[in-house]
């Protein structure tokens, strides 16, 4: 667009430089043939000799004059009328020398010349009108169509452990094949990192697994026979570290199913009042006190979900004792569920810090912690684990502001449909 106005405004300039130059040189070369014209005349006369009178046109002015007031050609505006005056030097046969002022009515000439400008604008807004809208066209099909197409391709690029085929380069127009090209090799870079990532979790905790299983034995084992009172302190602090490191290692392997595609849950019919009471009954004799579970109510029984039980009482698991490490002793930690807009909610209420609403997404990321975990103990990866099964189970995970102050984590699940369950739908489930 911008080629094609600096290109007409050059013609324009350009135009008028050969108009000025054109009218010039025919004032000029007048002047010249009235000059040969006068010297052939054997003496000045007044008016002119027919010869000279013949070159003129009408409106043109002709004068001899004493010499010393030449200039060159000048137009000069008269009211409407243009003229293009010059005085030049002249010796006649007599010897003596004069000045020929010659003045011209060049108004045809420059009202032309003004037609020929205002039909350049004119052309220069059509082409400038018909290049908009080829420009517009050739940007859609050219440029548009082909990032969308190749955005829609590297859109598909949502997990390194199932990357779709590589990008056909051949197929990307001229402007988009080094694009392609690049990412495609980045793309086997990440996903050969990833792979050695993923290998490396995978084996380390199926590694880990066996000796912390038998040092958790092991110590519950001394723990029940009658040991000395000076190691109870050691064995309860072993017991308690083992099933922690047990713990973390269970949430590695999960999400290194999840990344390489083997996390299979089993989606069944639940009850979550009982999954809630259950865990509520595991994790009191732990809790000295503090965990309140609200009592079902008779007047509207939750309708059953549906999910894996065993994960999600791992879910409520994690949150529980996020719960009791963020709310400080005595405060209670209450525990409930109902159920809204066809989805069973499970409630972890706690009377912590709460979460800032720009950390309610970075708190389930892996390896991520919150501003008020800088004084607690923790991986990083509970909240991440318990995000991942919540959705391989058709629910999510959510953190929202607890009424009487703190957090409130909810665990939403489908409500089930109550028709009997596809062979298919239940997949070999558990670690």
């Amino acid at each position: 667009m911008l080629a094609v106005l600096a290109g007409y405004t050059a013609l324009v300039l350009l135009s008028l430089s050969l108009d000025r130059i054109s009218r010039r040189q025919q004032h000029q070369q007048l002047v010249e043939r009235i000059g040969v014209a006068l010297i052939q005349q054997p003496a000045p006369t007044q008016p002119f000799p027919s010869a000279v009178r013949a070159l003129l046109q009408p409106g043109t002015e002709l004068k001899l004059l004493p010499p010393g007031s030449e200039h060159p050609p000048r137009l000069r505006w008269e009211g409407e009328r243009a003229r293009l005056e010059s005085i030049s030097p002249l010796t006649l046969r007599d010897g003596v020398p004069r000045a020929l002022l010659l003045r011209q009515d060049v108004t045809d000439s420059v009202s032309q010349q003004k037609l020929s400008l205002q039909l350049l604008a004119a052309a220069a807004a059509v082409s400038a009108l018909i290049t908009c809208l080829l420009l517009r066209l050739v940007l859609r099909f050219g440029l548009a169509r082909p990032l969308r197409i190749l955005s829609d391709q590297l859109s598909a690029y949502r997990s390194l452990a199932n990357p779709p085929p590589p990008l056909d380069v051949e197929r990307q127009p001229d402007e988009l094949r080094p694009i392609a090209a690049t990412f495609n090799a980045m793309q086997e870079r990440l996903t050969a990192s990833w792979e050695r990532q993923r290998t490396f979790v995978d084996g380390v905790a199926h590694e880990l697994r066996t000796p912390i299983t038998l040092i958790s034995g092991h110590s519950q084992s001394l723990q029940r026979q009658n040991t000395t009172p000076a190691l109870a302190p050691s064995l309860a602090l072993i017991t308690t570290e083992a099933r922690r490191m047990g713990a973390m290692v269970s949430d590695m392997l999960d999400l290194a199913r999840k990344d390489a595609g083997r996390l299979h849950l089993r989606r069944q019919a639940i009850d979550a009042e009982d999954v809630l009471l259950d865990t509520f009954e595991r994790l009191s004799p732990r809790a000295e006190g503090r965990l309140r579970l609200q009592p079902p109510s008779e007047a509207s029984a939750l309708p059953l979900a549906a999910g894996d039980p065993e994960r999600l009482a791992q879910c409520l698991v994690v949150l529980i004792e996020n719960a009791l490490n963020y709310s400080p002793a005595p405060l209670p930690v209450r525990l409930y569920a109902e159920a809204r807009d066809g989805v069973v909610i499970l409630h972890v209420s706690d009377r912590g810090p709460g979460v800032p609403l720009e950390e309610r997404k970075l708190i389930f990321e892996r390896f991520a912690r919150g501003g008020a975990a800088v004084n607690t103990r923790g991986s990083g990866i509970g909240l991440a684990v318990v995000q991942l099964l919540m959705e391989a189970m058709g629910g999510r995970v959510l953190v929202t502001d607890a009424p009487e102050g703190g957090a409130d984590f909810q665990l939403h699940l489908p409500v089930h449909d109550e028709q009997p369950e596809s062979p298919g739908l239940a997949a070999a489930g558990g670690a």
